[in-house]
């Protein structure tokens, strides 16, 4: 009994030696950590470009203007053959593991980026949550390198922009994972995009020959493809109608005005200021349905949306039933724009289904999907459809009258 105990604690000592130990770990002194990486296609090459954190810089502690950070360029056939031809002139192997962001330039992205993403999902290191994004207009290492907010690294600056997306719903956030999906079961993934803008200083005291302006990044905007390919752009107010179209829109910001056709039936109204009413978005749930008849596709978006007046310039008197009632009518006609942009670009112009129609209609009529399916491209573009918008204000702030209301009586002395 003795030497039975003995032996399960000398395997229990050689397991809690064995498992402990860390097989194939590699010191953190002989790596280069990337936090951004750019991908180019320049005279056939892969160009990569990578921000790495300096080994000796602090960046929580340093200042966001890209100096804990340093930036790499080299080339290969292809995007590993690229990544190993960094150990040729840099003396630390790149490790992806903390790279949070992925940006193609526009060239690259047209001719196709599904020769170059394979690596993402082969290699244990990239992360399948990194967000992609095109470089609209520009390589894609010209947009990197710019920090202008309160990150500690240019590639951080970038990536808290895009997730950001759900406060205006002008772009989106999509990852590895997501474009997959996106890839094989619609041919037609949306990216979000990155500008470099030019912005003027405020509060600087410019130094003589130097210029009066920086470079900021924007991410208003969605990079449209069809299979790996990218065709086109949808605009900030695009994105608003597509994030409706497939049920991904945030706590986003409906800016619209009241017709005065409503407002001046109210005798004791007059809409004399401003002109905006601002609705935030709380809650929001689109449905979309198709039907065919007589050899015709027609699909109807059913959209209903909760939310808070945020802000209203035109003094609004929301104690008025009429006049909450017109509020609501005015921004879900607003909605019903935005989402007609959508799909008059995507049908008129890009000519693509962007929307996962296809995936309704394969859904509700499988026999007729098999006849259709390898049409469905020059199908698309003409199908009809209905918009049926419903706003429902849930609060409307904490005043009772606003402050520039004018009211009847005061008007007329």
């Amino acid at each position: 009994m003795l030497i039975k105990k003995m032996f399960s604690i000398m395997i229990l000592l050689i397991l809690s030696i064995v498992l402990t130990s860390c097989a194939g770990s590699r010191e953190i002194s002989e790596l280069a950590i990337v936090t951004a990486t750019g991908i180019d296609l320049v005279d056939g090459k892969v160009l990569l470009t990578n921000e790495v954190i300096k080994p000796n810089a602090n960046p929580t502690k340093g200042e966001n203007n890209g100096t804990s950070v340093l930036y790499l360029q080299h080339e290969g056939d292809t995007l590993f053959d690229a990544i190993r031809n960094a150990t040729l002139t840099f003396d630390r192997k790149l490790l992806y593991s903390h790279n949070e962001i992925y940006i193609f330039g526009e060239e690259l992205a047209k001719r196709g980026i599904g020769d170059y993403i394979n690596f993402f999902l082969y290699d244990i290191e990239p992360r399948e949550s990194a967000f992609m994004v095109v470089a609209k207009d520009a390589k894609a290492y010209e947009v990197m390198g710019i920090n202008e907010g309160l990150s500690a690294t240019p590639g951080k600056y970038l990536e808290l922009l895009i997730e950001n997306h759900k406060y205006t719903s002008k772009t989106r956030s999509l990852n590895i994972n997501e474009y997959i999906k996106y890839y094989y079961q619609r041919k037609t993934p949306v990216l979000g995009v990155v500008n470099r803008e030019q912005k003027k200083f405020i509060n600087h005291i410019q130094a003589e020959g130097q210029s009066d302006h920086r470079d900021i990044l924007n991410v208003e905007g969605g990079a449209v493809f069809f299979e790996d390919s990218l065709i086109g752009y949808y605009s900030g107010e695009e994105m608003i109608g597509f994030n409706f179209l497939v049920d991904e829109i945030g706590e986003s910001l409906i800016v619209f005005e009241v017709s005065d056709e409503f407002t001046n039936n109210d005798e004791n109204y007059i809409a004399t200021k401003g002109k905006y009413t601002v609705l935030e978005i709380k809650d929001s749930k689109t449905k979309n349905d198709l039907i065919v008849e007589d050899g015709k596709i027609n699909l109807t978006v059913d959209v209903k949306l909760r939310g808070v007046i945020g802000e209203d310039s035109k003094g609004l008197d929301f104690r008025n039933l009429n006049i909450v009632k017109a509020t609501e009518e005015a921004c879900s006609n607003k909605v019903k724009e935005y989402i007609s942009q959508t799909m008059d670009k995507a049908q008129k112009d890009l000519k693509v289904d962007t929307f996962g129609v296809d995936t309704i209609f394969h859904s509700k009529y499988p026999e007729e999907w098999k006849e259709i399916s390898n049409d469905w491209e020059s199908i698309f573009p003409e199908i009809s459809y209905n918009i049926n918008v419903e706003t429902f204000i849930i609060r409307t702030g904490l005043l009772d009258m606003p402050t520039n209301v004018e009211k009847g009586e005061s008007n007329a002395k």
